[in-house]
């Protein structure tokens, strides 16, 4: 739930860059991670099992919502971002920069959902320089008979999901090159 102590945590960090919450937000995000991995195992039941040890991860990969140029000059970070990397270091997963931000948008606390929707979709486009990197980590997940790709989307707040929805169409572009399905998974510190 996130309540009155959680969005001044989220304040604190992300409008003020008081950095030591960045560690407190970051394990927070792991136990959601974890149970995601499980409801993955009992959803893929033995679809997947001959290909995998139980250690395995069903997630190959950890990439995160970009922010805007003018909101990482505004905040001197992106919070999703360190986030992601955190988590992606604390149950270790390659942390992959896919998409990048193309067009600035206003605050989407102020708007309601229709809004969001229409103002999210063209705000992001694929990172030109991740492919390689992605290409290596599919191939990696092929080599363990493993289909589809699998990518967790970090974000620090899921309102309406316009943004996931958003990022997760962008995300699906990258299937066509690496001849190989992607799912998108999508994981935030907090919902409102």
């Amino acid at each position: 739930m996130y309540n009155g102590p959680m969005r001044e945590w989220l304040a604190q960090y992300k409008y003020r860059g008081n950095e030591r919450y960045a560690e407190l937000l970051g394990e927070m995000i792991v136990r959601p991670y974890v149970q995601l991995e499980q409801d993955l195992r009992v959803v893929l039941g033995n679809s997947e099992a001959s290909g995998f040890h139980s250690a395995d991860r069903l997630i190959h990969a950890v990439t995160s919502v970009p922010v805007s140029e003018a909101r990482l000059r505004e905040r001197g970070f992106n919070q999703a971002e360190v986030l992601a990397e955190l988590l992606a270091g604390k149950v270790k997963l390659p942390y992959v920069s896919l998409l990048r931000r193309v067009r600035h948008t206003d605050k989407q606390s102020f708007k309601n959902r229709m809004a969001r929707l229409k103002d999210m979709g063209s705000a992001f486009d694929r990172d030109p320089n991740a492919c390689m990197r992605l290409s290596q980590i599919a191939e990696r997940a092929r080599g363990k008979r493993r289909a589809p790709l699998r990518i967790l989307l970090i974000d620090d707040i899921y309102t309406t999901g316009s943004t996931a929805e958003a990022c997760a169409h962008v995300l699906q572009s990258y299937e066509a090159e690496l001849d190989m399905p992607i799912e998108v998974y999508c994981l935030s510190w907090a919902r409102s």
